[in-house]
């Protein structure tokens, strides 16, 4: 035997491609929860995101603009000054100017960057309905600013800077107005339906109220269970008001909006005869237990 050692064969490198996610798991799932389908935009929403960035160039150009106008602006303040009520002794102008045209810059910036935030928001759906209340709430809380209300004039104001306002007014009008038409409602509600989860009840809300007789029956038919269940234990008079409840709510259930006018009728035609006859049923039981219990003492 000799001492020279041994070469070792050396590893196979293997060409093979990793498998897949589709091979590791065959029925196509994935680990990461799945995206939102996507909603198509209508062109109302088109509209307000164009509101949406003529409200950002506008009030921009409106904050960079008040820059110039010195004089005019330090003689509005002056102007404003000795008009109010209780005007400022030793007013300083430079310094208020100074004040306004940096406030002016910085809450121009600040609703920019929240304006194109919320305006890329609006065009997806699991963040549309959010933005749609957000930017309404943004114009309400900047009306006199960079809302509605900046369309009306200003006396002495510089006409540019007028202008410039104006527009900003009427970008908000539109933009408010373009959230709150019919075909934007669809949109927002189509969202919150691409967005809820398989099987997940929609969220009850104020349209609950307004909505079809089906879900509020479904809410009843729970509570007359509920209302049968405690009524166990109260004796005839009780057991029978939750047999009438139960009843009363599974009427209701069996009135669908689907079932159309005609079908509607005679649900309700039918609900109405049982619940006499129920109601008839239910005094004759009252009767009969008032009846035992005065038997004893008469005797």
């Amino acid at each position: 035997m000799s001492d020279a050692p041994q070469n070792k064969p050396a590893p196979k490198i293997s060409m093979a491609k990793k498998p897949s996610s589709a091979a590791v798991n065959p029925s196509g799932g994935s680990d990461k929860p799945d995206r939102p389908a996507a909603v198509p935009i209508p062109r109302t929403i088109q509209l307000a995101t164009a509101a949406v960035i003529g409200e950002i160039v506008f009030t921009l150009a409106h904050a960079l603009a008040a820059r110039g106008f010195t004089s005019q602006l330090l003689q509005l303040m002056k102007h404003a000054n000795d008009t109010a009520k209780k005007p400022v002794k030793n007013f300083d102008a430079v310094k208020q100017l100074a004040d306004y045209r940096t406030g002016l810059l910085v809450q121009g910036l600040v609703i920019c960057v929240a304006m194109v935030i919320l305006g890329l928001s609006l065009r997806r759906a699991r963040g549309a309905s959010g933005a749609r209340w957000a930017i309404l709430i943004v114009l309400v809380l900047t009306a006199q600013s960079n809302g509605p209300f900046a369309v009306f004039p200003i006396s002495g104001y510089p006409g540019t800077l007028q202008v410039l306002r104006s527009l900003i007014g009427v970008s908000s009008i539109a933009l408010i107005v373009c959230l709150l038409l019919p075909e934007s409602m669809r949109y927002f509600r189509a969202c919150k339906a691409a967005t809820r989860p398989e099987g997940a009840p929609a969220r009850s809300g104020l349209g609950a109220l307004f909505g079809p007789r089906g879900a509020g029956a479904s809410r009843g038919g729970a509570l007359g269970a509920r209302t049968a269940t405690r009524g166990g234990g109260l004796g005839a008079r009780g057991a029978a008001r939750a047999k009438a409840d139960a009843a009363g709510a599974a009427e209701a259930e069996a009135i669908r909006p689907s079932d159309g006018p005609r079908g509607r009728a005679k649900a309700k035609g039918r609900a109405d005869a049982d619940a006499v006859a129920k109601g008839a049923a239910l005094a004759r039981t009252r009767a009969k237990a008032s009846k035992s219990r005065r038997t004893p003492e008469t005797s």
